[in-house]
């Protein structure tokens, strides 16, 4: 017990501290930006697949099928060690985040499917009959309904993206794995470093998807009517 304790000291002990929390910036920075490519490219995915858009809806089973079909690390590595060779050269951090981001964009695409076809068909037509075209009936009436049934599975995908960013260390990301594996090389304790990271992905990760419950407990609110008393 004595030598874990003097374990967890040694790799919380000088600037090991500042270490972890620079690679939980990284973490955060990566997980965040790679949100933004996934949600984007995964909300025009679901479209032209819910909708069959000519031509663009095929090429979008054939991605999210082809994507979830390969390992995160395998699509990582193609962008960073495969693309310099067809004259593209990305940094690792542009290339972390285009790799979550697309890996993610499959998964997200059918979680805004799936939102999407929870809208019924007449709200659509009930725009149109309003005046709307039918781009801002899908911007104004659909997809503000359908994001709220899909939010909850968002921030599951959200964790997600934190706890696959730790494969970014294979390009080179100083994130926060990366960080921790170099404090158990300069300090040989695999155990108790471990530990501490595990700790600090479990504390970011509960703290998420509770923020994410509050938020969906709070848009619920107005959702359903009182019911009304007959006399």
């Amino acid at each position: 017990m004595t030598d874990l304790l003097t374990g967890f000291q040694t790799a919380l002990s000088g600037d090991y501290p500042q270490l972890l929390l620079s690679g939980l910036g990284v973490t955060l920075a990566v997980s965040l930006c790679a949100l933004v490519v996934s949600v984007v490219v995964g909300t025009g995915l679901g479209l032209v697949r819910v909708y069959r858009v000519p031509l663009l809806g095929p090429l979008g089973n054939i991605y999210v099928e082809v994507v979830r079909g390969i390992p995160l690390i395998v699509l990582l590595s193609v962008i960073y060690f495969g693309l310099p060779t067809l004259g593209l050269t990305l940094a690792g951090f542009p290339a972390a985040v285009l790799a979550l981001g697309l890996y993610s964009a499959a998964y997200t695409s059918e979680i805004v499917r799936g939102g999407l076809g929870s809208v019924p068909a007449g709200q659509i037509e009930a725009a149109r009959s309003l005046g709307l075209s039918r781009g801002q009936a899908l911007r104004f009436v659909v997809l503000p309904q359908a994001w709220r049934v899909a939010l909850p599975a968002l921030g599951n995908e959200f964790v997600s993206l934190i706890l696959g960013s730790s494969l970014a260390s294979a390009v080179t990301l100083q994130e926060l794995f990366s960080q921790g594996r170099y404090i158990t090389n300069a300090t040989y304790r695999q155990f108790e470093v471990y530990a501490v990271l595990a700790v600090i992905y479990f504390v970011l990760t509960f703290t998420l998807t509770r923020a994410v419950r509050a938020l969906e407990h709070r848009l619920s609110r107005g959702q359903s009517l009182p019911e009304r008393r007959v006399i």
